[in-house]
């Protein structure tokens, strides 16, 4: 059994819709200090805090080589999530540092909130709000219907197919791009690259940012998709080339991005942010009540079973 129940607890999020996480790790005699990191990306800042301590829950907080070196009990990383793109995982390997995430906690948050994309870009709801008294009532440009559309999922893991599942009550003709998973279920097919950036009219990026992945939307890509096509984005901003993006939403190939992620977080002076074609949200696709509920006991189990072993 390891002895040294010592926890920090860096993610924002952790344990913010209930304290259920914080009584089990207390029943379980686990010592944690809660530190709410508000710089995910201060690499001195995060080794300060981690200290001596043996485990760390993290949110989007960076732990690399560095931090790793200043840390030298560390020996368990609690991902309060499921992407791991923010872990140096074959550094926490070849020192014999555990790594654990999350998976199936947030799937249907998320597939919301890339429904409510789709739909909100659609139908141009930012250029339609009424905010005053005195509305303008004129009439504004035709919007879209998602209903019978083609939406190309890239990547069909539990969020794609949660996803995937919302799209059928619109009638959507649902393409499938994933060389690592055959879907298995008859209301989506699965086809090639190619085929699906040229006959979708909406496309929602689900994938892990892995090298192999990166700048998976790019000026290549974009290249072949229909005129006026859609980008979602709530999996990883190092999925898409946002200078590519970003020409592609001036120019008119692509007609309206709504992303959640973004290679820089936060976009400190992004140009995506301020274009009208675009609905962009600060990483809140898990950031529901329900989510936050089952990462934050997934999260603090990992370590329990952990101290335990």
């Amino acid at each position: 059994m390891n002895t040294s129940r010592n926890l920090v607890i860096l993610s924002r999020s952790f344990g913010t819709a209930s304290q259920a996480p914080f009584k089990y790790l207390d029943d379980n005699n686990v010592q944690y200090k809660l530190i709410r990191n508000s710089a995910p990306e201060d690499l001195e800042f995060i080794a300060s805090s981690i200290g001596n301590a043996s485990a760390v829950i993290v949110g989007s907080d960076i732990i690399d080589s560095r931090v790793m070196d200043s840390c030298p009990n560390l020996k368990l990383v609690s991902k309060h999530g499921v992407g791991l793109d923010n872990i140096d995982l074959d550094q926490a390997k070849a020192r014999g540092i555990q790594v654990t995430n999350t998976p199936g906690t947030n799937d249907e948050s998320v597939a919301d909130l890339t429904l409510l994309f789709m739909l909100y870009l659609s139908r141009q709801i930012s250029g339609n709000i009424i905010k005053n008294t005195s509305p303008d009532w004129s009439t504004k440009n035709l919007s879209n219907d998602l209903y019978g559309k083609t939406v190309g999922l890239v990547g069909f893991g539990k969020i794609g197919q949660a996803v995937a599942r919302r799209l059928q009550g619109f009638d959507c003709n649902i393409l499938v791009y994933d060389p690592h998973a055959t879907p298995g279920v008859p209301y989506v097919q699965a086809v090639d690259l190619d085929t699906l950036l040229t006959k979708s009219h909406i496309i929602s990026l689900h994938m892990p940012a892995t090298p192999q992945t990166k700048h998976f939307i790019n000026e290549a890509s974009l290249a072949k998709t229909q005129p006026g096509v859609m980008i979602i984005n709530t999996s990883r901003g190092a999925l898409i080339d946002e200078d590519a993006l970003h020409q592609g939403l001036i120019n008119g190939n692509v007609g309206a991005a709504g992303l959640d992620v973004f290679a820089t977080e936060p976009p400190v002076n992004n140009p995506i942010l301020v274009l009208p074609n675009v609905i962009c949200t600060p990483h809140i696709a898990p950031h529901t009540v329900e989510a936050n509920s089952r990462m934050g006991m997934a999260a603090a189990e990992n370590v329990v079973n952990f101290f335990n072993t």
